[in-house]
């Protein structure tokens, strides 16, 4: 055999592409990965940078090579096996497969790859389109589910962080988009062996298409064609097919071939509520029906069960096409599901696929058909689907209509350790911990609780995911702070650093304010760096706010009075004062309302004998003489010895006028005339 070509076919996530390699190697075919091609096209259109939304766009390919060569693609002679699996590429890849441009160009070639040997070739549209003359067509499909749970352990084995619930969304999404598209949709051929690999392992599936494969092949070996002979007599339940010679009110006859002529009545052709044959049918129409009733004169005809079995066929042609189907309800089997109707089957609606609410008997609803038995004629079918379906297309609708920037109000419906995922009506985004709030935590559960209202703005948009900020809507701290104070007003804060230039002032969480040098004291010799310490709590005033730089100038001083003000003396005053301290250098004397100094060689005069620390004590009153005066530096110097020497001086000046007034020549040389 020259030439022998097997079609895969099935959805995103049913596992083509290993599959069909692993076949392709146990069976020594060549395997043509189609969905690698269209990612080769998608690829070199995100690195040409085109408007993928447009057709004409697509001119590129004229001088684009693709080759699929050993498991390897190749993009003009460039290995990309890699680099067409990157997430840009599969977000795009279904945009540039929709257009008829691209997918004729492929189509093109895949068939000529096809063209020798024996190919095993994978895709969405195989069977249907490529190689609709495949030797061997198999739909290979699971259920979103399980397709969806597959995705999501791949990408969190990978160390991405997704919920499982966005993954089956986009399952859906990406199952609506193949199924609906304009050119070659996703869709099961007619002919087309179906695999559902929900419940299988990887190797269950390759061993089961191995057979399929190996069991055509050797009936293309070894078949032959048997005479085929018609049916020597007519039976009760056997199935014919009639051509209507008649039709009267209540009765149609029809020409059953090689038997006799039948008649039908109207009851028997459809379970509606027909008055009459009139405009439904006429003659010449073909009908399928079965025998109902045999006598010696007559041959009655039913469509009933026909309609029945048709009416089942198309279940499974939904199964197939994943197409959906309306059903009534029949009646509630308790704890279990309900019972209901397609056009005379009865099917199974299990309680886990049931709407949330409770049914009653026929409610009409539109299901999708998971499971399907040939032999006893039965099917499972499910509303959740559906409803899974419904809320993925409003959730891609919502999604469009979201844009950066936008603020929304949303719903904390989970809290992990590196942020929390907000739930809108129908997506969510996630609210990284660095997003919160403008004070820094390790611990998210502080800021933020499951089932908080909050509103966000969004920051970013991209793959399907919204990444959110609810400090972007929150006031900073010093936003928040300087709404609270204004200048000139007195305010309380700790020490939180200390600077070559001031001090740093934590007025609030996560808002300082300086205290420049200058500002700490009126007195400009203040080393206040000696004695104060991180963490104390000072009394500041607010000197001024800067909004743009949320710069707070604070001062100390401004709060204190300044004595120096009332300070009117010059040199040489004399002031009365009090000892307030003494040191090695001298005294330092409260006078004034200010300190001054008595340095320790301006406390005793010549007179007074021994150490200068012997004559004073804390407390005591003094006299002394203004020696220097610097009001801006605060510098007052005095002398105690200064002033007691003039005081002395002028005594004895004193002393000694009043000598000269009182004392006579006769009293001065008394002594000598005697």
């Amino acid at each position: 055999m020259k030439n022998f070509v097997v079609a895969l076919d099935g959805p995103a996530g049913s596992g083509k592409s290993s599959i069909s390699k692993m076949v392709a190697d146990r069976l020594g075919f060549v395997h043509i990965d189609t969905g690698a091609m269209y990612r080769a096209v998608t690829l070199e259109a995100l690195r040409r940078n085109i408007d993928l939304e447009k057709e004409e766009d697509y001119t590129f390919l004229d001088q684009t090579t693709i080759l699929y060569q050993d498991n390897t693609i190749y993009l003009n002679g460039e290995n990309v096996s890699d680099a067409i699996r990157s997430k840009e590429v599969t977000a795009a890849v279904s945009t540039a497969c929709k257009f008829k441009t691209v997918r004729d160009r492929m189509v093109d070639y895949q068939r000529k790859s096809a063209s020798t040997g024996k190919i095993l070739m994978d895709g969405r549209d195989i069977g249907t389109v490529v190689l609709p003359n495949a030797d061997v067509k198999i739909f290979l499909t699971a259920s979103p589910e399980v397709r969806a749970k597959r995705r999501y352990d791949e990408l969190v084995a990978k160390g991405q962080e997704v919920l499982y619930e966005d993954v089956l969304n986009d399952i859906l999404i990406r199952d609506k988009k193949d199924s609906s598209r304009e050119i070659a949709p996703l869709k099961k051929a007619d002919d087309a062996i179906l695999l559902d690999s929900s419940n299988l392992s990887k190797e269950e599936v390759c061993d089961a298409i191995a057979t399929i494969i190996n069991e055509r092949l050797e009936k293309m070996e070894d078949f032959k064609m048997e005479d085929l002979t018609l049916p020597k007599e007519l039976k009760v339940k056997d199935v014919v097919e009639g051509t209507v010679v008649q039709v009267e009110d209540k009765t149609i006859y029809l020409d059953i071939h090689n038997f006799t002529e039948g008649k039908m009545h109207l009851e028997h052709y459809s379970k509606d509520a027909l008055e009459s044959f009139e405009g439904v049918v006429h003659v010449g129409d073909v009908i399928r029906c079965e025998v109902a009733k045999i006598t010696d004169d007559s041959i009655y005809l039913s469509r009933l069960n026909q309609l029945q079995a048709e009416a089942f066929q198309q279940v499974v042609a939904a199964k197939e096409n994943n197409e959906p189907i309306q059903v009534s309800v029949r009646k509630e089997i308790p704890h279990k599901g309900y019972q209901v109707d397609y056009m005379g089957n009865t099917l199974f609606l299990p309680m886990s696929q049931a709407p949330h609410h409770k049914l009653k008997n026929h409610d009409l609803l539109t299901v999708r058909v998971l499971e399907v038995n040939l032999k006893q004629k039965s099917a499972v079918v499910s509303r959740r689907v559906i409803e899974q379906e419904e809320y993925a297309l409003a959730k891609e609708k919502e999604y469009e209509a979201i844009s950066e920037g936008d603020i929304l109000k949303g719903t904390v419906v989970k809290i992990e350790n590196f942020g929390a995922f907000i739930r809108f009506q129908y997506n969510q985004g996630l609210l990284r911990i660095n997003q919160v709030a403008h004070t820094f935590t390790n611990d998210i559960h502080t800021l933020l609780k499951e089932g908080d209202e909050i509103e966000v703005k969004v920051i970013s948009k991209q793959n399907n995911k919204l990444l959110l900020s609810r400090k972007a809507l929150l006031s900073t701290p010093y936003e928040a702070y300087v709404q609270s104070v204004k200048v000139g007003q007195t305010v309380k804060g700790r020490i939180s650093n200390k600077l070559p230039f001031g001090l740093l002032i934590e007025l609030a969480p996560n808002v300082k304010g300086l205290l420049h040098s200058s500002e700490y004291s009126h007195n400009p010799n203040d080393n206040y760096n000696d004695y104060v310490k991180i963490g104390d709590e000072v009394e500041v005033a607010i000197l001024a706010l800067d909004p743009e730089k949320e710069k707070i100038s604070l001062s100390r001083k401004a709060l204190m009075d300044n004595p120096w003000k009332r300070v009117h003396a010059k040199v040489g005053d004399v002031v009365d004062g009090v000892v307030s301290e003494i040191t090695d250098s001298g005294l330092i004397i409260d006078t004034l309302g200010v300190e001054g100094f008595v340095p320790a060689s301006e406390t005793l005069t010549e007179s007074q004998n021994g150490h200068f620390k012997d004559y004073f004590d804390v407390s005591d009153p003094v006299q002394a003489e203004i020696m220097e005066i610097k009001p801006e530096e605060w510098r007052l110097k005095l002398s105690i010895r200064r002033l007691k020497e003039k005081q002395e001086r002028q005594s004895y000046e004193k002393y000694l006028k009043n000598e000269e007034v009182t004392v006579t020549i006769g009293d001065r040389f008394k002594d000598i005339l005697k």
